[in-house]
């Protein structure tokens, strides 16, 4: 990337490759343990332990490559989120929320590296494997923080709503923190482990997979009592639709979840279920996000039109 002075608009279209890099490998990572190709490579950060070599070599299984393919798309997340960086030092207005950010996904990068060779190292534990996928959605999480940031002025925060309804979207946010924490209870419970002797956690799946989908269910109410309750207040239209989208990602979602639980797990459904736990936590924080503004956008910045409305008056009646 040029040391040249970078526009909001380059600097956001790089966040949002950032954030679809987050997601792809979130669903990578879930191929390599559907697959059983958790300890295709068998050692880290080498891919074998019998050899010198760092890569696979012909005589080992199609694990191995499937493995150590997604060992190095993590040097691809990593490169983006070095552009994040440049990009938000190289912002033709420097903010020092937007480098904080562009900073964390750098760090998060690397805590998911190191967490990779503690998962391959403990031969695929579940609470290692547990955490590396929290560690990604926590990631997403803050590389929406970045998009968003990024196509917002630096005044102070100016709510949208009323407080409460703003209350009631962080506990939204936290029903769907807990959800995604017990999803990977249920996974690392159940069949797909990434390998056929991997360790699994010694509960019931039935109770573990019913607490899921009691969980899935609260959310959903609390996102349909969300939109409802910006539609009788008059709220942005933006910030509405970003409700909307939350309850499209979670209804299929859900659908998924109970369809998968009762065909016995198909791997491309989990798969698929992966990809929706992953865009649950984009919608529920652009939701939380949407409920307040922050000044005016650059007029260089680029802006979807959902995000324009957030730009209007409030309405004046509460």
């Amino acid at each position: 990337m040029s040391l040249q002075a970078v526009s909001p608009l380059v600097a956001r279209r790089v966040f949002l490759a950032n954030l679809v890099a987050q997601i792809g490998i979130v669903v990578t990572g879930g191929l390599v343990r559907l697959t059983d190709s958790g300890l295709g490579c068998d050692t880290w950060p080498r891919c074998d332990s019998d050899t010198s070599d760092w890569t696979p070599h012909q005589a080992v299984s199609h694990h191995a490559y499937i493995e150590f393919g997604n060992r190095m798309l993590t040097y691809v997340v990593g490169a983006i989120a070095v552009a994040c960086v440049v990009a938000a030092y190289r912002l033709t207005v420097r903010r020092k929320d937007i480098t904080t950010l562009a900073w964390m996904q750098i760090g998060t990068v690397v805590g998911q590296a190191v967490l990779g060779g503690i998962t391959v190292r403990t031969d695929l534990h579940p609470m290692a494997v547990a955490s590396h996928l929290l560690l990604s959605m926590l990631l997403i999480a803050s590389a929406v923080a970045l998009y968003e940031r990024g196509g917002e002025g630096d005044a102070p925060a100016r709510l949208l709503v009323r407080p409460e309804i703003r209350w009631f979207g962080y506990g939204t946010l936290a029903l769907a923190a807990a959800l995604i924490v017990i999803g990977t209870v249920v996974t690392g419970s159940g069949p797909h482990a990434g390998d056929l002797k991997a360790k699994r956690f010694d509960v019931d799946i039935d109770q573990m997979a019913w607490l899921h989908a009691d969980l899935a269910f609260l959310l959903l109410g609390a996102a349909v009592a969300l939109a409802l309750a910006l539609r009788v207040t008059d709220a942005p239209v933006a910030a509405q639709h970003r409700v909307r989208w939350l309850l499209a990602v979670l209804i299929p979602q859900g659908l998924i979840g109970y369809i998968q639980y009762f065909n016995g797990l198909p791997e491309w459904m989990v798969l698929t279920h992966m990809l929706g736990a992953a865009l649950t936590v984009v919608t529920a924080t652009r939701a939380l996000f949407g409920l307040r503004v922050r000044g005016d956008a650059s007029p260089d910045t680029e802006t979807d039109h959902l995000d324009a409305d957030l730009r209007e008056p409030v309405a004046t009646s509460y």
